[in-house]
């Protein structure tokens, strides 16, 4: 009888635990009662922005077709300005919002490395890229935000006179004192408006686009495998992914402000 002595290979490991249940008690909620005033957030404004991005992602092995693409977007920057736009009677209207961030796009795809009559040969890749987009746009409110201005600095002057305590060069001096000086000015700390993401639209074209514009899908994937196999694939093959995409992002532009409930 023959034994294999060949060893078994180590496909993982699961661990797993059933846990109980554990008992509690309803608590029902109570508050106070109105009329009351909160701080709470307030919607100033929500709107749907959009941005057209081109873009070229370089593959390092020849594509020969996208099988699969994931996209995210995130926001590093949603900045509102909210003095920049319309005022009327004294109240703001629009202001200007500065909005940058990313499309996290993950793309599953086909390489071709062994072409022949009726048989692409390939392995599957995937790459990972951020694209970014920055964008400016005007947004109207449906509350205008609580900004104070800091107030104007007021300024005391004080009397210096022979006999106060200002020492000065002069024998006769009486008037404003140079040595001292009192200032008044108030200022106002404003809720700081922030943004939330609420849905993000993509609308895109992938379009492979070879080294060479005048080649052909086939063409072009061919010449670049006999210059592959010429180079003693010492040389990656890089080929260039053309991006067109129209994003549609909806924003929420909010502010902490008192409320009186009712």
């Amino acid at each position: 009888m023959e034994y294999c002595n060949s060893k078994k290979e180590d496909c993982g490991k699961v661990e797993s635990t059933t846990l109980p249940l554990c008992p509690g008690v309803n608590i029902t909620p109570t508050g106070i009662c109105g009329p009351v005033v909160a701080k709470i957030p307030v919607v100033l404004a929500q709107r749907e922005v959009q941005v057209d991005v081109e873009s070229k992602i370089y593959l390092k092995k020849p594509l020969f077709e996208i099988k699969r693409v994931k996209k995210d977007v995130f926001l590093t920057q949603c900045k509102l300005i909210p003095r920049a736009g319309i005022i009327e009677g004294g109240v703001l209207r629009t202001g200007k919002l500065f909005i940058s961030g990313y499309v996290r796009k993950n793309i599953e795809y086909a390489t071709s490395e062994c072409k022949e009559d009726k048989i692409v040969k390939g392995e599957i890749n995937h790459i990972t890229a951020k694209i970014p987009f920055t964008c400016v746009t005007e947004v109207t409110y449906v509350v205008p935000p609580v900004i104070n201005l800091r107030g104007f600095s007021r300024e005391i002057d004080l009397l210096c006179t022979k006999q106060g305590d200002c020492k000065v060069c002069e024998e006769e001096f009486m008037g404003r004192s140079l040595c001292e000086t009192e200032f008044e000015e108030t200022v106002y700390y404003n809720e700081k408006p922030y943004c939330e993401l609420i849905s993000a639209r993509i609308f895109e074209a992938d379009i492979q686009r070879c080294e060479e514009e005048n080649w052909h899908k086939e063409d072009c994937l061919m010449e670049k495998e006999a210059n592959y196999e010429a180079k003693d694939k010492k040389k990656e093959i890089t080929t260039k992914l053309t991006e067109k995409m129209v994003v549609f992002i909806t924003v929420k532009v909010l502010q902490v402000q008192q409320v009186n409930i009712c």
